[in-house]
This record gives structure tokens, C-alpha cells and sequence, in this order.
């Protein structure tokens, strides 16, 4: 096994006790509050959606926005669009769930998370692929798109100061981000994601390039035909090219298309949902 994950620190609030005034404050863990969690919400917010339209709200290079992307290209899905600001997130001040992407579909449904985005639109309309757990080899490789190759991807892009702005140079052109966002975001942001990549890049054995490269060898193994779906995308496809997808035209990507095998899947992907 080439990779090694390390795990994240539990995420708790903090309360203040006073215990008298012959103690001293003690800081204790509130399990009472609960965090806001993944797929299908309770509460609608159709105030949240653009337009009438299923909106969903992303980042322009997140790798995991792209995977609802492909699929929504896929279907031929009219959706709006809402670019988030990557350092205040001020766009997704009204939800609890503080990561991108979140969809809204247009009765407010709020849906979060990346893969059961997938399953939710796919459930809506044409029901092509597997619901989580009914396929273990599609559950096995759309996990692996976030717990592996989403990891893999970000030791790359942001293995230099340099890498790291020019991977988020797009902010200076988004219209909606005030001049001062687009500087910090640039310049302080790719600081930030320099030091994301440094993490990333010691879950692994091998250097950032390298596994890179092992992580396709052993993606490649998945597909059995055309894609992993054989004839056609199931969620697999989607989640690991919205992944590669966000590698586009930033440093590393050249790994991606020199693959043997790696390549011709992610044009095929290309072609599939336009995207």
C-alpha cells in the first residue's frame, strides 16, 4: 500500500464553565450542538436558488464542484451558478454546512456534499447508475475519489508558492469579489494552499508527481471497458473525472494525459458531459 492517511482532530465547540470564584475556568466539549451534516437536508431554502434554476454553490477550480458539474453537463441540466469567495465564504453565510459544493435544486431541496450530489441528481431523473451502497465497486472508487486521488491532486497543483497562485489566479477575474477579496485570496490564499499542499503531500509514501502517477496506475484497474460503468459513466466516472477535470490547465495535469490508459478515460469523460 502506497499511501497512509493521517486523521483529522475532531471537529467540537467550546464553552466557557465557572466553577466559583475559587476555581478557575475550564474549557469542556459541548456534544449537545449538533454539526450540520452531509446529503439531503430537512429544511428547504428555496430563497437560495438563481434564477428558478437548480443552483449550486462551488468554487471555479474546486475538484469537487467539477464532479457535479460533469454530471449536470452530462444530463444537459440548465443550473445557476454561485462563485464563492474561497477565503470569507461569504456566499454560504445563510448555511450551516460551510463547504462548497452545496446544491439547491429548484424546490429548495439543499443537498451537501459532493458524491451525494451525484446520487441525488442522478435519483431525479435518469437513475442510470447505482444508489450508495447497491454497487461495492462503484461505492469503492467514488470513495477513492475523495479519500485518495482529491488528496493526491492538491500535493501537486500547490507543491510551490508559484503553483499556488497561478492556480488561483482566477479569482482576480470573478466580477462579484471585491478588489481587496481577489488580493487576499491571490496572494494570501496561495500562501494558505502552499501549506494545504505540504499536508497532503505526507499522507503518501511517494513524492507529490509520483504517486500521482501510482494513484492512476491503480485507478486505471477500475475501469473495465469504456469507463467504469463498462459502456456507460456510473458515479465513479463522474467523481474521479470532476477530480482530474479540475487539474486542467494548472501544473501537474501533463501526468493526467501522458497516462496510458488514464487519458483516453478522461477525453472519453470529456466528450460525455461537455465539460
Amino acid at each position: 500500500m502506497q499511501w497512509r492517511m493521517q486523521r483529522l482532530p475532531y471537529v467540537f465547540s467550546i464553552r466557557w464553565i465557572h466553577k466559583g470564584p475559587s476555581e478557575r475556568n475550564v474549557m469542556a466539549v459541548d456534544d449537545s450542538i449538533e454539526e450540520p451534516t452531509s446529503g439531503v437536508q430537512k429544511k428547504r431554502v428555496p430563497e437560495r436558488t438563481v434564477n428558478g434554476l437548480p443552483t449550486m454553490y462551488c468554487f471555479e477550480t474546486c475538484p469537487f464542484c467539477f464532479k457535479v458539474k460533469a454530471l449536470l453537463g452530462s444530463r444537459g441540466i440548465k443550473y445557476s451558478k454561485v462563485e464563492v469567495d474561497p477565503t470569507f465564504k461569504t456566499q454560504l453565510k445563510w448555511s450551516d454546512w460551510g463547504k462548497v459544493p452545496i446544491f439547491v435544486d429548484v424546490d429548495g431541496t439543499q443537498v451537501n456534499d459532493s458524491n451525494h450530489i451525484l446520487h441525488y441528481i442522478d435519483s431525479t431523473g435518469a437513475n442510470s447508475f447505482p444508489r450508495a451502497g447497491e454497487d461495492p465497486e462503484q461505492d469503492r472508487w467514488m470513495d477513492f475519489s475523495n479519500q485518495v486521488l482529491g488528496k493526491s491532486i492538491v500535493a501537486v497543483i500547490y507543491t510551490s508558492y508559484r503553483t499556488s497562485v497561478q492556480a488561483l489566479d482566477y479569482v482576480t477575474k470573478v466580477d462579484n469579489f471585491s478588489f481587496g477579496s481577489r488580493l487576499i485570496n491571490k496572494w494570501i490564499g496561495g500562501f494558505i494552499m502552499r501549506m494545504v499542499g505540504k499536508s497532503r503531500a505526507k499522507m503518501f509514501e511517494l513524492p507529490p508527481r509520483e504517486n500521482l502517477q501510482y494513484q492512476l496506475d491503480v485507478m486505471s484497474e477500475g475501469i473495465q471497458g469504456k469507463f467504469f460503468g463498462k459502456q456507460e459513466p456510473n458515479g465513479a466516472d463522474y467523481a474521479n473525472f470532476g477530480i482530474l477535470r479540475s487539474m486542467q490547465g494548472l501544473y501537474g495535469f501533463d501526468i493526467v494525459q501522458n497516462h496510458p490508459i488514464i487519458s483516453g478515460w478522461y477525453n472519453g469523460m470529456q466528450d460525455h458531459s461537455g465539460v
